[in-house]
């Protein structure tokens, strides 16, 4: 065990973000923040703010609010926020023998990035591990958690020693938690396709070198040949697209009105880009998919639950941490 009387080694999980309550002015702060970020939204800020200040965060919120009041959790918290402190809590609790530190923290909104990670030096943290829990990279996500935390320590004379831990998007632990959590759900066999559904992300931004597409190539492909899937039972698709520019296709929403004209009613939707759910799981897909789908002419429409808080995905973020915190391990016993 350490000599001092409180950890020096941490671990922070990050998530992107979420609204403080359902309410419109919670959701206007939230939006503004996360659609300002150059890495979400990368036109020259000249031609990009007057149009979110001037446009978006005068009607979007109240249109996302209601999306959200949709979805919110009865105790008062978001799903996104409810299921990482449950993730965040076990991993800590697993933890807990080796005296390191766990917290986690939104990249956009509350608990505040800048704020953990100062909270977390001033504790005393000299090696501190940054999780992004996005199992594919993007420049929109993990990159963005890199930008935050240099921009953090930008004035800091003296600063943690620090990790970034990788893209599980093909770790064992986490496919074989999401084969668990499908065959829980349902029976793949039972269904004319599946769906493996990922957050878009602009087609140019694939075109410049990100590297997303190909991490969700690999991660459906993967799972597909894990279920026994034939490969005209499954595909993979895009959700989420925003503003008028081309993105990564097929299109979800696209998918979902076109599938019943083409004898396939019965769909299982998956999605494995998300390790909690959120809006764009339980409401883009729950509900507005659905109705679409079954208006379009589809018979049975399922959605698999995120990995959440199932056992499965807790113990294999737990088996994720210990390997991203090698070489500190034996630092902390």
């Amino acid at each position: 065990m350490s000599h001092s009387s409180s950890p020096d080694t941490g671990v922070l999980f990050v998530q992107l973000g979420t609204p403080d309550d359902p309410g419109e002015a919670a959701v206007r702060r939230y939006l503004a923040e996360f659609l300002s970020d150059q890495r979400v939204v990368d036109l020259p800020r000249w031609q990009w703010l007057p149009i979110l200040h001037g446009i978006i965060l005068r009607s979007r919120p109240r249109h996302s609010a209601a999306l959200y009041q949709q979805i919110w959790r009865e105790d008062g918290l978001s799903p996104l926020l409810y299921y990482t402190r449950q993730q965040t809590e076990a991993v800590a609790a697993a933890l807990l023998p080796q005296r390191i530190a766990v917290h986690y923290a939104m990249r956009y909104g509350n608990p505040s990035l800048p704020v953990l990670l100062q909270a977390m030096q001033q504790a005393g943290i000299e090696r501190l591990l940054i999780f992004p829990l996005f199992p594919q990279f993007s420049a929109a996500t993990n990159a963005t958690i890199l930008d935050a935390v240099q921009a953090a320590f930008a004035s800091s004379r003296c600063m943690p020693v620090l990790r970034f831990a990788q893209p599980f998007f093909s770790h064992p632990a986490y496919l074989d938690a999401w084969q668990q959590q499908i065959i829980a759900s349902a029976d793949p066999g039972q269904f004319d396709q599946v769906l493996f559904s990922f957050h878009g992300l602009p087609q140019r931004h694939v075109d410049q070198g990100d590297p997303y597409a190909r991490h969700c190539q690999a991660t459906a492909q993967a799972l597909a040949k894990r279920l026994g899937l034939a490969e005209d039972r499954w595909q993979l698709c895009y959700q989420s697209r925003f503003g008028r520019e081309p993105w990564l296709l097929p299109a979800t929403d696209q998918l979902l009105q076109q599938l019943p004209s083409q004898g396939m009613r019965n769909v299982l939707l998956v999605t494995p880009g998300f390790v909690s759910d959120c809006l764009e799981t339980l409401e883009e897909i729950g509900v507005r998919g659905q109705e679409s789908f079954l208006l379009a002419g589809g018979q049975h429409f399922h959605r698999v639950p995120c990995l959440n808080d199932t056992p499965a995905w807790l113990t294999a973020l737990h088996h994720l941490t210990r390997q991203e915190l090698a070489g500190w391990w034996e630092k902390t016993s």
